[in-house]
This record gives C-alpha cells, sequence and structure tokens, in this order.
C-alpha cells in the first residue's frame, strides 16, 4: 500500500476536491495517509510560507516518502516555478502544452476539471484541518467551525458528493440554464497579471450578450442571468437573475437537476471553471465557448459539447440540442460516463498516484 504524506496548507475550496479524493482513498484503505498542516518542508523549511492559505492553490504530498506531488490548482497556465523545481511530478488544472518548459513535458501531466466538492459525514483529515492552525496552534477560525459544523449537522447546504453529480435524466422537457457572475475589471484579484482588467471586460461582455440573446429567443425555455453583486446591479441590471437567491449553492443545485442544457464561458486567464466541472458531474449537455487548456481523457467538442465562439453561435448550438434529442442524450451520456472515469474526487487522485508509482519502481 502506497504512503501519502499531504502537506495541508491551503484553505481555499479549489483544494477541496484534492482533500476529498484522498480522504475516500484512505477510508476506502487503498492508501495510507498522514497529514500535516504546513507547506513541504525542504532542507528542514516550510516552502511558500509568504503565501497566506487562503491564497495558496496548490498541495504537495509526497509518496512513500521518496516521491513529491505537486498538484496546481490556480486558473492560469503558468506553472509555479518553485513547486516544480521541488516536485518529481507536477499535475497542472490549466494545463496547456506551450507553457510547460521542454525539457519538463515528462514529468507535467493535466490534473483535469476542479470543483468545490466534500465528503459525506466525519472526515478526521477535514476535522483536524478545521479545528487546528498549522503548526499544531489552536483554533480560531471561528467561521470554518461553524460552517464544518453545520455541514455534519446538516444544517446547511454543501456541495456534498452525494449531491454533486446525477445520471442524465432523458425525459426532461429541453431547458436551458446559464447563471453567470460578473467581474469588476477595477477589482482585479490579486496576483493575476496585468491584462485581466481587459480580459475580465471580454469575459462581462460574453456573457452578458449571450444571456440577452438566449433571453430574447429561447423565452421561458431559458433560465439564467448575473448574480447580484454591486457590479452586476450597476452596469447589468437588465440581465440580473431575477430572484437573487437562485444563486445560493442549494437553490443553484436544485435548478441543474431541471435544466439538461447549460452554457458555459471561458473563466479567468481563460481557466475552465467549476460549472464546467459541475455539469459533467450533473450529464448534462453543454454549450461552451472553447476549451483553452488540456484535461484527462477523450473530452472533447462534438463528444461532450457543442463549441460557440460568439453569442450568435451560442444560441445556434443551444438551438440545436433543443431540437435534436439523440444528440442531448448522446452528450449527457458521454458527460457522465466521464465522470465516473476520470472526475469522482477518489478517481483523479488514485489516476494521479497511478502515474507516481512509474517513479516509485524505478
Amino acid at each position: 500500500m502506497v504512503s501519502c504524506t499531504m502537506y495541508s496548507y491551503s484553505t481555499t475550496p479549489h483544494v477541496s476536491q484534492l482533500y476529498t479524493g484522498f480522504s475516500l482513498l484512505s477510508k476506502q484503505q487503498d492508501i495510507n495517509l498522514k497529514q500535516k498542516l504546513t507547506n513541504y518542508p525542504c532542507h528542514g523549511k516550510e516552502v511558500m510560507k509568504h503565501i497566506k492559505p487562503d491564497d495558496f492553490y496548490g498541495l504537495f504530498v509526497a509518496l512513500n516518502d521518496r516521491v513529491i506531488l505537486y498538484y496546481d490548482v490556480s486558473d492560469g497556465p503558468k506553472l509555479n516555478e518553485e513547486a516544480l523545481e521541488l516536485a518529481d511530478i507536477y499535475f497542472k488544472r490549466s494545463y496547456l502544452d506551450a507553457e510547460i518548459p521542454s525539457g519538463q513535458r515528462s514529468r507535467v501531466f493535466p490534473l483535469g476539471f476542479n470543483y468545490e466538492v466534500y465528503s459525506k459525514g466525519f472526515n478526521h483529515h477535514e476535522c483536524t484541518r478545521v479545528l487546528l492552525r498549522r503548526n499544531g496552534k489552536t483554533i480560531p477560525y471561528s467561521r470554518q467551525i461553524a460552517t464544518y459544523l453545520a455541514r455534519l449537522s446538516g444544517l446547511s447546504f454543501d456541495p456534498i458528493l452525494h449531491r454533486m453529480h446525477c445520471p442524465p435524466k432523458f425525459d426532461q422537457e429541453p431547458r436551458v440554464i446559464f447563471m453567470a457572475r460578473a467581474w469588476d475589471p477595477d477589482d482585479v484579484p490579486p496576483g493575476l497579471p496585468a491584462k485581466t482588467k481587459e480580459d475580465l471586460g471580454r469575459i462581462n461582455d460574453m456573457r452578458a450578450d449571450c444571456i440577452q440573446l438566449l433571453r430574447k429567443e429561447l423565452g421561458k425555455q431559458f433560465y439564467g442571468g448575473f448574480a447580484h453583486n454591486s457590479y452586476a446591479t450597476r452596469h447589468y441590471k437588465g440581465l440580473l437573475i431575477e430572484d437573487a437567491s437562485m444563486s445560493r449553492k442549494k437553490n443553484y443545485v436544485s435548478l441543474l437537476h431541471q435544466h439538461p442544457i447549460c452554457i458555459a464561458t471561458t473563466g479567468l486567464q481563460g481557466s475552465i471553471g467549476w460549472k464546467m466541472a459541475e455539469y459533467v458531474a450533473f450529464s448534462k449537455s453543454i454549450v461552451s465557448e472553447k476549451l483553452r487548456y488540456v484535461v484527462p481523457g477523450d473530452f472533447e467538442s462534438g463528444r461532450n459539447y457543442l463549441e460557440f465562439d460568439t453569442p450568435d453561435s451560442c444560441l445556434q448550438q443551444t438551438v440545436r440540442l433543443i431540437e435534436d434529442r439523440s444528440l442531448r442524450q448522446q452528450l449527457m451520456e458521454e458527460n457522465w460516463h466521464y465522470y465516473k472515469t476520470y472526475m469522482v474526487p477518489d478517481k483523479l487522485v488514485l489516476r494521479t498516484i497511478n502515474i507516481a508509482k512509474l517513479r516509485l519502481t524505478r
């Protein structure tokens, strides 16, 4: 059995899928899992301590104390140079071959779709992360503690694994959903490239144009709009979701169950957003902008989604799915198969471990 030491420094939800995958493998006794609440120590010193846990979009894992894995779940394609130097194998969420140094391509692999998901019930690894500070110091994080306890007691809705997937529902009416966020270009998240301000404007415009056109042409067959925030209220007041509460996770998931056709647009730094992962997990037929990054397996345009590059082509591809039941069902079946093969958290993590095992045998 492989021994895994997980350096659980990050507190961002982007890493929840990995934490869940490792914990499930441990529970199934596929791995022997240990957890340390620090970042990876190199030569006795903890690396990247200048990055706060909420801003660290990565995870170091040591296999049998011999092979160091690094999981990069950041939006953009650039690799973390410090992590690349330390890791034997590097798994990248936004994988772009052109960004991989030619001498490193044999040890950098696509990680796959990313989304927020947790395991059901008590998880002692998660409990330790929530209740203890790094370096063994106790507690505050009162908000995290309250959220965790509410989830355990069933008092809150959280993206628990059993809630975050569903097999195809072929008999549903072909209704369409597209709920989106409008980004404030003057409030660029820290650490992003200077051109991000322009990119956010383009993202907002594409989403707004798609919402407006789909509303106009599809009428009651379409549900969608921008989530309510100060920027969207100022700039896209006529394109807001009518009921602000529907963007809450519980309500959003309920809506997903009711809509077999889903629209996806490009995210920050060209990333594939969480929505795309959720659409696949819920076996949807998908209309999406072209994917800029590579994911594992045979996920591709025409098989798992229909591609668009303008609002008009978004409408055309959506109408195609509304009218062609056979095509709609084909995409739903393919996405359900892809989810079960590549996206279930324990299977996603196990695939990375199997790649790493090849290093252990050398």
